[in-house]
């Protein structure tokens, strides 16, 4: 009797312990990863959520038949039965088909983890794979496609350059995988246009000012996450080839590209591989004149890689590198011929006649564009600490080498080069301090480490900033929690302490308006510098009810104003008289979600303050750039609104932007003045109407709408006798652009698209060429119409 009941209590101890796991990724039907998708079996009330790889592990599955159910917003619901014998493994992978009527993504940026973006007290904007993939048909410009798809942002230059083109007033952080682009140091303002769109698996940009990412995202952020290996496959691949033209004047004004991607997966090891190359050709006007090719499209060799490898160490260990390399080179036949500008009279009245390009050379000018490399190795280690704490870190290296225009700014002229590298460790943790309906808590912690190396020289050796070497570290906490399936609740803390060493320099003879009144040269001594900022933030969100679903969120920023600019304009013999202080920005909003069946519309208005200017200002008086000293208040509000037809043949969107900001001076708050073009943009209206009426076509029509902003008065300037208006304080008036595209699948892996930009030709003045026009050297025109033709195959 004894030895049946050992044997019998050693029987179910093995049933007790025994138990199986089911595993297994989850994508979309673009093989792209569907991160935090829950996964659960309600019969044992056991759930996960995918992670960034989109991999799940449900363990302790004792022996039976459930239900298995995969819910993603956004995304049609599966469920599947699987039985369980109790002692092993089961592995289910699934590809979810969209489901436009559910309009909701998660997003990773806002905290470092995965979380729906209607649980986000805070305004985001997400442009995923398919809306990329759509909008690629028409330009390989991101900056363009951004301009479009993210209310707050400003229009786009229509250059290379992103200067002005600020996201809610303020300036903005961009990143590509979490490692920023653009540097403190000296910020080049070419940062959005550091990634072709087809590497991009999804753009996430958080607005307002935030501290989950410190110095430089005043206004918020951008990331752009990349594409990662997906494939179940051991080889599959996409290409994809296009030709460009201009419209308004065809003369050697033909294009075009090549993109071509591998994945696949090895067992242990998937790998992502891709390169592109693109040729630019002539680029005109509505009229058919040569754009001015500062900062320009034309004649450019556009090259881009992306390569990342997953090796899988064990079922909760994984290990990626990755990296990505962007390089475009303008080799223009066009010189610049400066743009005029005359205003009349002191009421304002003025004219502007907009630069161009006309055939020549200038002596020894070189090539010039960007070069910008990203290296990233990274690790994750998941369910640890008793399951409830997933650890991810990742080392980072970006190297950045911007050759700028020539420009007779100097004294005999030369071309400048900003020359930066970074290096950076970020150990993250993510734990779950709790997890049922009446309270979730989250936890996200660890700290950032950097170091920057940056300076700006000119090509033939003179130094305009000199070498800065900073090294920062900033721990930070940023909890989350959810009461009832009703409420979430974020507050978060970022300590940021940067150390500078600056090495002595003199100064560059320059004349910033091309006068020939140059700057005298300054010897300054170099040193240390030091600066510390605690940011907080804290926002709720009332989930309860997805037809209102409103926030309220407080934030802080911190930036340091572009310090290079700065330096280089240094009017000081010593650094410690220069002045230099970090801008605290106070960001506070409120704003709401709706979503209906087919329907989502999304509301949000702000208030944002901040001690200082965010940036640097030119000062007519010492014809020289000084880091702005009067505090700024800004404000705004921005409406989106998509609608999807319940057979998905119609879609209709709008969104509208509009930003105000105004300035003083300490001690007098009540004497305001506005704040100018590189700092606050004209409203922005955008509309689209997508149409699909069989399966195998779909057409678009995106209107694009700058408004006007005439803020300003001209002032009488005493050397010349005439009216000016200062440096970016100069009206801006509004103009329409309508893009067309129409594509069709040939077959299930094949396609082919049309699209037409300015579809009407207009001409018109790009909101920047308008509001820098007093220094003339920006001020083009923007392109005519202009035509993309694609064909993509899928393998």
């Amino acid at each position: 009797m004894k030895i049946i009941i050992l044997v019998a209590a050693a029987f179910l101890s093995v049933q007790a312990f025994s138990q199986s796991n089911l595993k297994g990724k989850i994508t979309d039907q673009n093989n792209q990863t569907v991160i935090g998708a829950t996964v659960q079996i309600k019969e044992i009330g056991n759930s996960t959520i995918t992670d960034v790889s989109g991999d799940y592990l449900l363990s302790n599955i004792n022996g039976g038949t459930y239900s298995v159910r995969i819910e993603m917003l956004g995304y049609q619901t599966k469920v599947k039965s699987f039985t369980f014998d109790g002692t092993s493994s089961i592995v289910y992978n699934v590809t979810l088909s969209d489901d436009m009527s559910r309009l909701d993504e998660v997003v990773i940026s806002a905290s470092r983890h995965s979380e729906y973006l209607s649980e986000i007290p805070a305004s985001v904007t997400v442009v995923g794979q398919a809306k990329l993939q759509d909008f690629a048909k028409s330009t390989s410009n991101i900056s363009e496609i951004l301009e479009f798809t993210v209310p707050g942002l400003a229009m786009s230059s229509g250059t290379f350059s992103n200067w002005g083109q600020t996201l809610r007033g303020r300036s903005l952080l961009v990143m590509v995988d979490g490692i920023p682009q653009s540097s403190p140091l000296r910020n080049g303002q070419l940062g959005i246009k550091s990634i072709t769109p087809n590497d991009i698996s999804r753009v996430e940009v958080i607005k307002g000012a935030t501290s989950i990412f410190g110095n430089g995202g005043n206004g918020g952020f951008i990331n752009y996450i990349t594409k990662k290996p997906n494939s179940f496959k051991k080889i599959e691949g996409s290409t994809n080839v296009w030709g460009t033209s201009n419209l308004a004047e065809t003369k050697d004004a033909l294009g075009f590209g090549v993109y071509q991607s591998f994945q696949g997966n090895l067992d242990k090891f998937s790998y992502y591989i891709s390169g592109s190359y693109e040729e630019t050709g002539n680029k005109y006007d509505a009229k058919g004149v040569p754009l001015l090719p500062t900062y320009g499209f034309d004649n450019s060799k556009i090259y881009s890689a992306l390569g990342k490898i997953d090796y899988q160490l064990s079922e909760n260990q994984k290990i990626t590198l990755g990296g990505n390399f962007y390089k475009s080179v303008q080799n223009s036949p066009f010189i610049p011929v400066a743009a005029k500008v005359e205003v009349f009279n002191k009421e304002g009245d003025y004219t502007i006649t907009a630069g161009y390009g006309k055939k020549g050379t200038i002596v020894g000018e070189k090539a010039n564009g960007s070069i910008l490399g990203n290296g990233q190795l990274t690790y994750n280690l998941n369910n640890i600490f008793s399951e409830t704490t997933d650890f991810q870190t990742d080392l980072y290296y970006q190297n950045t080498e911007n050759i700028f225009f020539y420009s007779d700014k100097f004294e005999n002229g030369g071309q400048s080069v900003i020359n930066a590298e970074k290096y950076g460790l970020r150990p993250n943790f993510i734990t779950k301090l709790s997890d049922n309906k009446a309270a979730d808590i989250t936890l996200t912690y660890g700290v950032d480490l950097l170091r920057d190396k940056t300076n700006q020289g000119l090509l033939d050796g003179r130094l305009w900033v000199p070498n800065i070497e900073m090294t920062s570290w900033a721990p930070y906490a940023q909890s989350t929690l959810k009461f009832n399936e009703k409420w979430v609740v974020k507050t978060g803390l970022r300590y940021d302490d940067i150390n500078m060493d600056i090495v002595d320099y003199s100064t560059l003879p320059y004349s910033a308006k091309s006068d020939g009144n140059f700057t005298p040269s300054v010897d300054v001594q170099g040193g240390k510098l030091n600066f510390n900022n605690l940011a907080f933030n804290f926002g709720v969100r009332y989930i309860e009810h997805q037809e209102f679903i409103p926030y309220i969120s407080y934030s802080q920023g911190f930036s340091i104003a572009d310090l290079g600019s700065v330096l280089r304009s240094a009017t000081a013999s010593n650094i410690n008289d220069i002045q230099l202080e970090a801008a605290v920005t106070k960001n506070y909003e409120f704003g709401f979600l709706s979503r209906f069946s087919n329907l989502k519309l999304e509301a949000v208005g702000y208030y944002s303050t901040s001690s200082l200017g965010t940036g640097i200002v030119f000062v007519d008086e010492l014809n020289t750039f000084q880091p702005s000293k009067q505090p700024q208040r800004i404000y705004g509000a921005e409406v989106a609104v998509d609608y999807f037809t319940p057979n998905d043949k119609w879609q209709f969107g709008t969104s509208y932007s509009y930003v105000e900001g105004t300035k003083y001076n300490v001690g007098d708050e009540n004497n305001l003045s506005y704040l100018g073009g590189d700092v606050i943009s004209a409203p922005k209206l955008t509309v689209y109407a997508n149409w699909k009426p069989i399966p195998k076509v779909s057409t678009s029509i995106r209107v694009t709408n700058s408004g006007d902003r005439e803020r300003f008065d001209p002032f009488l300037n005493a050397k010349t006798n005439n009216y000016e208006f200062r440096h970016t304080e100069f009206p801006v008036s509004g103009y329409t652009l309508v893009n067309l595209s129409l594509a069709y699948q040939l077959e299930p892996n094949l396609s082919v698209s049309l699209a037409i930009n300015n579809l009407l030709n207009e001409y018109y003045l790009p909101a920047r060429s308008q509001w820098a026009s007093p220094l003339k050297t920006f001020t083009g025109a923007g392109e005519g119409a202009n035509a993309k033709v694609s064909l993509q195959y899928n393998f």
